[in-house]
């Protein structure tokens, strides 16, 4: 690896650790659900433009190549760049010929699918997204629910249930862990499908 490839690698990890810094932030200070915040769209999409300078010069990081390391942190920065529809689906389709060529790309692959075909109206297959709702953390629209275990394993996955603790959407009683509102879960649901439509991952009928 020349100094070269390694500061830019080392770029895009410092890049994703100050995303998950703001996040903690937003977290602590209790407004994470309050729509998209500002600053933390301003991160994704500067980690986001810094991703797609690296995938230009390198191609993209697999695990093979570069290691597992830079290959989950150029992940991490894709799937949070949910304002460019462009960037996710390429990396999609860049995961999947990965899987297919024997790359070590399951778990990312099933999670960026399921983010995807949510944001496209369509219904997850993996059960890898999980909501706040008032019944606690939920893998929403969800296609087959009693045959999600069958399509992860055909992946390698872990099982459903399995797949949940490891995300921590773990319940922790009435009023903490993923319980909000019914009125919270409307204006949040209301205020995500405008941005979805803003963005151009639907179309406004």
């Amino acid at each position: 690896m020349t100094d070269r490839l390694k500061q830019d690698c080392q770029k895009l990890i410092d890049a994703a650790n100050y995303d998950r810094e703001v996040l903690a932030e937003l977290e602590k200070s209790g407004i994470l659900f309050e729509g998209y915040n500002p600053k933390m769209r301003a991160v994704h999409e500067e980690n986001a433009l810094l991703l797609e300078k690296f995938i230009a010069h390198y191609g993209w990081p697999l695990p093979s190549q570069f290691g597992r390391e830079i290959h989950t942190t150029a992940w991490f920065i894709a799937i949070h760049a949910i304002s460019k529809p462009n960037l996710l689906r390429s990396v999609l389709y860049i995961l999947e010929q990965a899987l297919q060529l024997g790359e070590l790309v399951a778990e990312e692959y099933a999670k960026l699918f399921d983010r995807i075909a949510l944001y496209e109206g369509r219904k997850q297959l993996y059960g890898t997204q999980f909501s706040p709702s008032p019944q606690g953390w939920i893998a929403r629209d969800l296609e087959n629910p009693e045959r999600v275990d069958d399509r992860r394993a055909r992946l390698g996955l872990s099982t459903f249930l399995e797949g949940k603790q490891e995300c921590g959407a773990v319940d922790e009683g009435f009023g903490g862990g993923g319980f909000i509102s019914v009125a919270d879960t409307e204006k949040h649901d209301a205020n995500f499908l405008e941005f979805l439509k803003e963005v151009g991952w639907r179309k406004n009928e």
